[in-house]
This record gives structure tokens, C-alpha cells and sequence, in this order.
């Protein structure tokens, strides 16, 4: 049976849409680390439907998520299934639960919040929830396989992160564990028993061994006479979470509706259930999360798309909820989430929750009122198929992001320009051994995520020029020519650095490669080239989360639309019109040269030189389809060359060739629509042909085709606007920066700490 159906069968019971997980990401509490400041870093979605993992990092000013890449999740890909996922506290490690190959798979974060793979540990049938215990010396997860009924216990590699098992693991617990938390002094586990045909709700408590990791039964009902492991819960036990201060334990109950809260004895780790529990939720409630302060508790209500909230007595545990639509009524009110919301995760600073939907495959943001614990709605952020459960690591210094180099094709020179970016002043410096030669007229170049590589389209040799990026000084050494299209413009690399795709506009089709994680070598993928279904393809672009690819036709005033193969890099082409036969491609303007996605993964906007304006589209997180935007087109002077937005998703410049000037944009983060900002359109060169904004989002620069020359700009981080940088204060004016012949295309690169 498919695994995800297998999933939802057995958690529904009679047959309701469900997978499950519960409660979180790092152990049962962030109370030990509270003393200090805590900003949240990197964030972390698994994504079940497609066996991958999401990576974000996390503004700790707005709680925006900025998409950093996806890898292929577990050894056993593509069956893995991630249903969880936790990290340390220390942000060393992470960790994911494969529910299609019963495995966990342990991960190193890197310094640019990245994942690389340690290893798979084999588990219990059906793995849901992961967690760690506060020291970040164990791994416990909870098997639902309906055959085992476990949790598994890992040691963890202080220095790698690798995991062993724990003598006497799989340790027994109650019908179909869902989820497994740890207490805050790392003494108890306790873990929620959907149950299932044959009984067995409930939470089960085990004392733990501080030295081996090991669990043991404990009385989890002190009232009843001998040693009960396992107290009862409300119908469908899905998650259980601890508070910070490891007083109460609170039970999300799926199939009844409810949240139990109980007492913890702080000696024992009995449970008592508070005075009025169990509160009433939403449907389906299936993840459950109490703030790092300890003051409220939420609910992510799996089948009522909602969110309940709730202010705990610090008392007695009890929940009071919270009013939603702040009219001051009595009742349960909830906050609106997305299609299926999975498990509920709490940022460490407290300020912030996110909700990774499984059906709409995105995530809600939500910003706490620390006062009330009332939600507000942040821009949510596109995810992956069947993004399912999320966990977020923590730090004393938010994520920096600093500019390194800028690359310049050169059309007319035959090769691609080099400089360093001053991360003070913006300022561009030519690196040396800059110009490098390329093929015949390169009219594009792109870097791979890792910085590592970079490759340039050369539109005359009908190939691309691959180099490696000298991590030091930016120079770039050929490795080889690889055969494309006919045509080759443009050519971009994909979030996870695993593919590039080249648009061939004589050709009319998108080549696609893997690429050599070790070599930067590329190897044609299997049905390479793909058709585009129009002509002239000038551009190609890979929304930030993988899923889906665009192609801009100039030829046939279309975007070609693509879902892109996780696994292969292989595109299949997204029908427009599904009722009519044939496969068809999404209306653009006149001559549509270049195509773009928004870094939230929302948005498409394609600049349509011929018709002087922008197209704007929203995108269907499902199927990749595209809706243009109420207000859409967007008029953008004389023959708009390309259009880029600004790595925090709040503005769009738009190099306008025929004016000489660079329109700029205020998006609105839930429509998409554009609003020309004061000053626009700002001055460039001659002929500006591609405008790039470094990863801090403070610099701009737009590679002038006829001047021979890049402009650079200060971006207002306020407004948008733009202000040029002098590349020469000594001399008279405003000076833009020597390049090579023609420079038609310009990108930026930079590092993430």
C-alpha cells in the first residue's frame, strides 16, 4: 500500500484524511536555555509527500521565512516519507523520522544552516515523532507501525551527531505511539497512543536512565494501585507536549476534539489531570505547542484548518481561550491556517509559531502578542508537497547574510566579469585575473547555492562554460563546455544545487542537468532537452522551493510552467487549461523576456519588453499553475528587459531598457500586486539589460549592455528606493564600474552565518 495512504488510514480509524506527528522539535523544553538571549536561526519542514526536507533561515525582526534550499530526505529516497523533524539545542544536529522506510536519518547544520546527511539508523514500524532530550544526548522516536508499538532510543555522537541504539531499545509503549516528548530536566518521556482497532489510547510515562538513555515504566496514575504506565486521554491521543517549567502536559485528542491538560509530579512524573480538563479544540486536533514563557498553549486543528489558543493558569494548568476575532464573545474562536495543518512550532524566542500545512503545501507565520497570545498572520512561505511538521533552531545572533562576489556576462567579449562587493559600502572591485572567458557571446551566468560553481549560457557555441569559484578570491577556472540547445540565453540552478537548466531560444526547449555535488561536472538529465510549447524562450527560473520551474517565450507571448522531478530534475509540463486538449502555456504580454519568482514562492512576475510592463501571477502551491494578479500588468517603461525581486520579498526593480532606468516596486505580500515607489524609475546606464540585489538585500547593480559598465546602488531598506554608489569618488559624477563588452546579465553571490 502507498505509505502516505497507509499513514491516513491508520490515523483516521474511519477512514478521515490524516498524518501524523505532534508537538515540536527539540526535546520537551527551551526553559534551560531561557536566561540568555535566544533569536530563532534556521528553520526546517518535512515534506512527506515528496521525501525531502525544507530549509529556511528566519528573520528574527519579522519571523519571514527565507527559503535556503531542499535535500533529499533518508539513505532509502524517494519512499522515505519525512514526518518529523527536530534539532538540537545547540543547532549542531538535526534530525528526521522517514515514515516510508522506517528509519531516522541524522543531519549536520552547517554554518550556512544547510544539511548534510550522517547517517540512517533503522527504527520501529512506521516512525512519526522525533525529539531529542535537553542535554542533546538522546534521540526518541515514536513507532505507530501498529505491530511494534515503540519508541526507539538513540545515543547521539557528541561529535558527529551519528546515532547508536540504546541497550534494550525498542522500549514498549501503548497502541500506536504518535509522539514522544521529554521533560525539561531530562528525567521523564511521555508518549501519546492514538490507540487504534484494538484499544490502548492514552499517555504512556517512562522514567528515563540519565546515563544510558534508557526508558523504564513508571506509575503514570498515582491514584490507582500499581504501576500504570499509561493514563487515560481524550479519543485519539495525536501529540503531547510539555511546558516549559515541566508542570503540565498537555494532549492534543484528534478523534474527540479536545486538548487534555494534566498536573506533573515533579518526583514521580505522574500525571493528574487539571480541573476542567479536557478544553475544548477545533477538529481534528493534531499538534500541540505551549510558548517558551509558559503563559499559552496551541492547537493546530488538522481538520478544521484552524488554529486554537489558549492562556494557561499558571496555577493549575487550566486553559482559558483565547478570543480570536477580539469582539470579547465567549466561545472557541480559532485563527485561520492552512489546508490540513500539521504540528504546531513555537520559534525559541516565543515570538513567533509556524504551521506547515500538508494539503496546501505552504507554511503560516504568525506573530505572537506576547501580552495576549493572541496570532496575527505573517506573509506565509511556499513549502514542498506534503510539508508536514517543522522544527526551528535557536542562537544568541541572528542569521547574517553578507555579499560576496558579482558575475557578469559580457555578450559582446566573450567571457564573464569578476568583482568583489565591499560589504560596507556596496563598492565593486574587479577580481583579479577578471574578465574569464567563455563561449560565444554568454548572455548569462549562474552560481550554484554552495557558491562552488558557476556556469555561463553562450548563445553562439550552443553550450555553457562551467567553472569552480575560488572560495577565497572569486576567480573562476574552467572545468569544461557542456553541449545545449540551440540558443542557449539563459541559465539558472535550482535551490538545492543539484540541477541547471538552460532556456534555447532557436531550439525552443529547456535543457536540464544534473550536476556534480563534487566536480560541478553536468550530465544531461533523462528526456533533456524539455519542449516549452512556445518559442523563443529568453528565460528560465526555479521557484525558491524546487517544486516548480517557468520559462519566459518571447516568441509565442507565453510562460511555459513545469513541475520539476525531486529525484531527477526532469520537468513535466503544467497544463494551463486542463479542460482543453492539449497541453497549454500561461498568457504573458507582448515579447516576455524574462521570468522571476518571488522569494516567499508566491509570486511570478515576467517583464514583457514588447508590451512596456510586468505581468504578475499568484502561483497554486499544489500544482505550480499560474493566476494573474488582480491590477496585473504593471506598467514599467520603455521595452522592460528582466525583473528581479529582493531577497526579503518586499520589492521588484524592473531594468527598463528603452528608458535608461530601473522601475522599483513595493509587493504586496498577499496579493502580489506592484506599487510603484517614490522615485521610480532611478537612473541607470545606457541600455540597462538585468538588475541583480546582493543576499543582504542592501545593494542593487544592473549590468548596462551599451555602456560597458555595471551601476551599483544603496537600497533604502525603509522604501526600496535606490541611490547610486560612486565607483569613483575622486572624479567628477557618479561612476559606474568597468566590465567587459556588453555585459547583458548580472548575479550576485554571498555567504549565510
Amino acid at each position: 500500500m502507498n505509505p502516505r495512504l497507509a499513514n491516513l488510514l491508520l490515523t483516521l480509524l474511519a477512514g478521515l484524511a490524516l498524518s501524523g506527528c505532534g508537538g515540536g522539535g527539540g526535546g520537551g523544553s527551551p526553559a534551560a536555555a531561557a536566561a540568555a538571549a535566544i533569536v530563532p536561526r534556521f528553520a526546517y519542514s518535512a515534506n512527506f509527500d515528496d521525501g525531502t526536507i525544507s530549509m529556511f533561515a528566519v528573520d528574527p525582526a519579522t519571523g519571514r521565512l527565507r527559503h535556503n534550499g531542499y535535500i533529499i530526505a533518508g539513505a532509502a529516497a524517494p519512499a522515505a516519507n519525512p514526518h518529523s523533524v527536530a534539532v538540537d539545542q545547540s543547532g549542531r544536529f538535526a534530525y528526521a523520522t522517514n515514515f516510508g522506510s522506517n528509519t531516522v536519518t541524522a543531519y549536520k547544520i552547517e554554518a550556512n544552516g544547510r544539511l548534510t546527511a550522517v547517517g540512517d539508523r533503522a527504527t520501529g514500524a512506521g516512525p512519526r515523532a522525533v525529539t531529542l532530550d535537553p542535554a542533546g544526548k538522546f534521540v526518541y522516536v515514536a513507532n505507530s507501525g501498529g505491530i511494534d508499538n515503540t519508541v526507539s532510543a538513540y545515543g547521539i555522537d557528541a561529535a558527529t551527531g551519528a546515532l547508536t541504539p540504546v541497550a534494550g531499545s525498542p522500549f514498549t509503549a501503548g497502541a500506536n505511539p504518535f509522539s514522544v516528548t521529554i521533560d525539561s530536566a531530562g528525567k521523564f518521556a511521555y508518549v501519546a497512543n492514538f490507540g487504534g482497532f484494538s484499544g490502548g489510547s492514552g499517555v504512556s510515562v517512562f522514567g528515563i536512565d540519565a546515563a544510558t538513555g534508557a526508558l523504564f515504566p513508571v506509575d503514570a496514575d498515582a491514584a490507582t494501585p500499581g504501576v500504570q504506565n499509561t493514563i487515560a486521554a481524550g479519543g485519539g491521543p495525536h501529540a503531547v507536549t510539555l511546558s516549559p517549567s515541566g508542570r503540565f502536559a498537555y494532549v492534543a485528542n484528534f478523534a474527540s476534539g479536545d486538548v487534555s491538560a494534566y498536573a506533573v509530579d515533579a518526583a514521580t512524573g505522574a500525571l493528574t489531570a487539571v480541573p476542567g480538563s479536557p478544553f475544548p479544540a477545533g477538529a481534528g486536533p493534531r499538534g500541540v505547542g505551549v510558548d517558551p514563557a509558559g503563559k499559552f498553549v496551541y492547537v493546530a486543528n488538522h481538520l478544521g484548518a484552524s488554529i486554537s489558543a489558549y492562556t494557561i493558569n499558571t496555577n493549575n494548568g487550566a486553559l482559558t481561550p483565547i478570543d480570536a476575532d477580539g469582539d470579547g464573545t465567549n466561545g472557541i474562536q480559532s485563527f485561520a491556517a492552512g489546508d490540513r495543518p500539521g504540528g504546531i512550532t513555537l520559534d525559541p524566542s516565543g515570538r513567533f509559531l509556524y504551521a506547515a500545512n500538508l494539503n496546501s503545501n505552504d507554511v503560516f507565520a504568525y506573530a505572537i502578542d506576547t501580552g495576549t497570545g493572541a496570532l496575527a498572520a505573517l506573509p506565509r512561505a511556499a513549502g514542498r508537497a506534503g510539508n508536514l511538521d517543522m522544527a526551528v533552531t535557536r542562537g544568541s545572533s541572528p542569521v547574517t547574510h553578507t555579499p560576496r562576489f558579482a558575475y557578469v556576462a559580457n555578450q559582446n567579449s566573450d567571457d564573464v566579469s569578476a568583482y568583489t562587493i565591499d560589504p560596507g559600502t556596496g563598492a565593486l572591485t574587479a577580481v583579479a585575473g577578471s574578465p574569464f572567458a567563455a563561449g560565444n557571446s554568454p548572455f548569462a551566468v549562474a552560481v550554484s547555492p554552495s557558491g562552488k560553481f558557476a556556469y555561463a549560457a553562450n548563445h553562439n557555441t550552443n553550450n555553457v562554460s562551467a567553472y569552480t569559484i575560488n572560495a577565497g578570491t572569486g576567480a573562476l577556472t574552467l572545468i569544461q563546455n557542456f553541449a545545449a540547445g540551440v540558443g542557449p540565453r539563459f541559465v539558472t540552478v535550482d535551490p538545492s544545487g543539484r540541477f541547471a537548466y538552460v532556456a534555447n531560444d532557436q531550439s525552443h526547449n529547456v535543457s536540464a542537468y544534473a550536476i556534480d555535488a563534487s566536480t560541478g561536472v553536468l550530465t544531461q538529465v533523462t528526456g533533456s532537452p524539455f519542449a516549452t510549447g512556445g518559442t523563443v524562450p529568453q528565460s528560465v527560473t526555479i521557484d525558491p522551493s524546487g517544486r516548480f520551474a517557468y520559462a519566459a517565450n518571447s516568441g509565442s507571448d507565453d510562460v511555459s510552467a513545469y513541475a520539476v522531478d525531486a529525484g531527477t530534475g526532469a520537468l513535466t509540463r503544467i497544463d494551463a487549461d486542463p479542460g482543453t486538449p492539449g497541453i497549454q502555456n500561461f498568457p504573458a504580454g507582448i515579447l516576455p523576456f524574462n521570468v522571476t519568482v518571488d522569494p516567499s514562492g508566491k509570486f511570478v512576475y515576467v517583464a514583457n519588453a514588447g508590451a512596456d510592463n510586468v505581468s504578475a501571477y499568484t502561483i497554486n502551491a499544489s500544482t505550480g499553475a499560474l493566476a494573474e494578479v488582480a491590477g496585473s500588468p504593471f506598467g514599467a517603461g520603455s521595452f522592460p528587459r528582466s525583473v528581479t525581486v529582493d531577497p526579503s520579498g518586499r520589492f521588484a526593480y524592473v531594468a527598463s531598457t528603452g528608458s535608461s532606468g530601473i522601475f522599483a516596486y513595493a509587493i504586496d505580500p498577499d496579493s502580489g500586486a506592484l506599487t510603484a515607489i517614490s522615485g521610480s524609475p532611478f537612473a541607470a546606464g545606457v541600455e540597462p539589460y538585468s538588475v541583480a540585489v546582493d543576499p543582504s538585500a542592501r545593494f542593487a547593480y544592473v549590468a548596462n549592455v551599451d555602456l560597458s559598465g555595471v551601476s551599483a546602488y544603496t537600497i533604502n531598506a525603509s522604501t526600496g528606493a535606490l541611490a547610486p554608489i560612486d565607483a569613483d569618488p575622486g572624479a567628477s559624477g557618479v561612476q559606474n564600474v568597468a566590465g567587459g563588452d556588453g555585459p547583458s546579465h548580472v548575479i550576485t553571490t554571498g555567504t549565510i552565518q
